[in-house]
């Protein structure tokens, strides 16, 4: 008869428990940082955030406060609550904690502009070399100083050059002060063109793009361009090498200017300009030790939204780099801030 209580109790508590998580809800209230007023959406997606962006419940036309019922929502697993409005996508990421499931979730909208003079953009190359092929990190800081904030959002997207030969191209996009990136889906308008459709919020956007060239032969050869990160039109970025011996040739500049300031230990850094007329440049590299993760199975893996490996703090100190290339000269000393994790 005990036998059948414990029984009994354990498929009342499993009918319990999946009666609460299908009556999972989330409080919102959305706000207009342009106006300092009520918020409003057009649609608001709940998304799971698995291998994959899952969405398990979309809404239309809210404003102001109110309460989204009925959420299956699994433990374990981050919730990203999308907002669109006026074509703006508004991102905001709910790890999986339930106090914070709990909690009111603010979301802040803003009126939209398409004029670029709003936003400028800072990027630098970080190339890797490993056993079997070259791991390229792409790197970008968009600022946008409108007054009062809007949100950019240009009508053709963005688009970033991706050299025909790259593989495994994956992306991540984190804005304002949000830790977490994410994912970005990229669309192909060329052979070296993928467009990404988001809009630049009021602040600092940190942009990462990472992909892989196979690397067979004695050397390998990959063209890059600048796009709409040459905003202030210097046509040059710094491009940081890892292992240091790595010998780089670029065809549209015959002496790279090698940066040796405050260069995070373990890799070489050169100021390249590109050329004048398409704004590109062909990178060649030879020899040099791979280098060779301590932890193998992170080296390609997105952690919390960073494609940065952790196990390489040279490859993180670099960022802070690029928020400094909005303070002083672009091709002058760079002082090199490490960011904490």
């Amino acid at each position: 008869m005990t036998k059948n209580i414990l029984i009994s109790l354990t498929f009342f508590s499993i009918i319990l428990s999946n009666s609460l998580l299908a009556d999972s809800s989330l409080k919102v209230r959305l706000v207009n940082g342009t106006s300092q007023g009520i918020g409003k959406v057009d649609t608001l997606r709940v998304i799971l955030l698995k291998e994959a962006m899952l969405p398990i419940r979309e809404l239309k036309n809210l404003q102001g406060s109110f309460t989204i019922e009925k959420l299956d929502l699994p433990d374990g697993i981050p919730v990203l609550l999308q907002a669109t409005y006026k074509g703006a996508n508004y991102n905001k990421m709910i790890p999986p904690v339930p106090e914070m499931r709990k909690q009111e979730i603010v979301i802040e909208i803003f009126e939209s502009g398409n004029d670029s003079k709003i936003i400028q953009t800072r990027s630098l190359l970080q190339m890797v070399k490993a056993p079997d092929h070259l791991q390229v990190f792409k790197i970008y800081i968009i600022q946008n100083k409108s007054n009062p904030p809007r949100s950019y959002s240009s009508p053709q997207g963005l688009d970033f050059y991706i050299p025909t030969n790259a593989k495994e191209l994956r992306g991540t996009w984190t804005q304002g002060t949000s830790k977490m990136g994410i994912p970005m889906e990229f669309k192909d308008k060329s052979d070296t063109l993928k467009n990404v459709e988001r809009s630049v919020l009021p602040g600092n956007t940190e942009v990462q793009i990472s992909y892989t060239i196979p690397w067979t032969e004695n050397s390998i050869t990959f063209t890059d361009a600048l796009l709409f990160e040459d905003s202030d039109n210097s046509k040059q970025r710094p491009v940081f090498l890892k292992p240091q011996d790595m010998k780089l040739t670029v065809s549209s500049d015959s002496n790279p200017t090698e940066l040796t300031d405050e260069i995070p230990e373990g890799l070489k850094a050169y100021m390249v300009r590109y050329d004048k007329g398409t704004k590109q440049a062909t990178f060649k590299l030879e020899g040099g030790k791979p280098v060779v993760p301590k932890f193998a199975q992170q080296s390609r893996e997105i952690v919390n939204g960073d494609l940065i490996p952790e196990w390489d703090t040279a490859l993180v100190a670099v960022i802070g780099i690029l928020a400094l290339l909005f303070s002083i000269q672009y091709a002058s000393e760079y002082i090199v801030k490490i960011r904490r994790k």
